[in-house]
């Protein structure tokens, strides 16, 4: 197994989240408050990933419709020389709770129940959080998801299932140098401290930990 300290500095992070690739994009959350984030990228020696957007319900191509949802959209890039899986995305709040993404289409569906969705910390004792740093946001993301596609009523909840397994971020292999663009669907709870990528490779497993900074900060 491989461990490696994170190590996030407060004073790098507010000078390079004031560069101008990423201080251009901000992104809602929390519909009941104003709370709003920088969109960031961070890169370790084995993973790359993107915060692109955060889509909420009435946004184009999203899967969601209730409120009490919201599609966080990555762009997840393999730095390493070997196959990795990315194994979940989730969200870790102000209290240190993990906070699972939907793994069902119909889970989206209704209001999310975050007691019952609070993730197992299955990799927790065997992976270390990986060394990442910010880099410049500007111009190396993909174009957003614009996969959806409009079908007969009858077929709709089937096309929609569909759509959903395609985009989410779960157990998802990646080849050497690999890029996936995907989502993951989590509580739209407020103001979240960090979304969280796990992964694996060859004997061992990590995870990446993407800060959303609150606006001003």
């Amino acid at each position: 197994m491989i461990s490696v300290r994170a190590c996030f500095i407060l004073s790098v992070i507010t000078l390079i989240s004031m560069l101008p690739g990423c201080t251009g994009s901000k992104a809602s959350l929390a519909s009941g408050g104003e709370t709003r984030v920088t969109l960031v990228r961070m890169a370790s020696v084995d993973l790359a990933a993107a915060l692109i957007r955060i889509a909420e319900p009435g946004d184009d191509n999203t899967l969601i419709r209730d409120p009490g949802w919201r599609e966080y959209i990555m762009e997840i890039e393999n730095r390493s020389p070997e196959i990795l899986t990315v194994q979940n995305v989730k969200l870790l709040n102000r209290t240190g709770r993990y906070v699972d993404s939907a793994g069902i289409y119909e889970q989206i569906t209704s209001p999310p129940n975050v007691i019952t969705s609070v993730a197992g910390d299955v990799t927790g004792k065997a992976a270390g959080i990986a060394a990442a740093t910010f880099v410049p946001c500007g111009g190396t993301v993909l174009s957003v998801l614009s996969n959806a596609r409009t079908t007969s009523s009858a077929g709709r909840t089937a096309e929609a299932r569909r759509e959903f397994m395609f985009r989410i971020l779960k157990n998802v292999e990646l080849a050497p140098g690999g890029t996936v663009e995907g989502s993951a669907f989590l509580p739209n709870i407020p103001n979240p401290k960090a979304l969280v990528v796990d992964y694996a490779g060859e004997g061992r497993k990590a995870r990446m930990e993407i800060p959303l900074i609150p606006r001003g900060l």
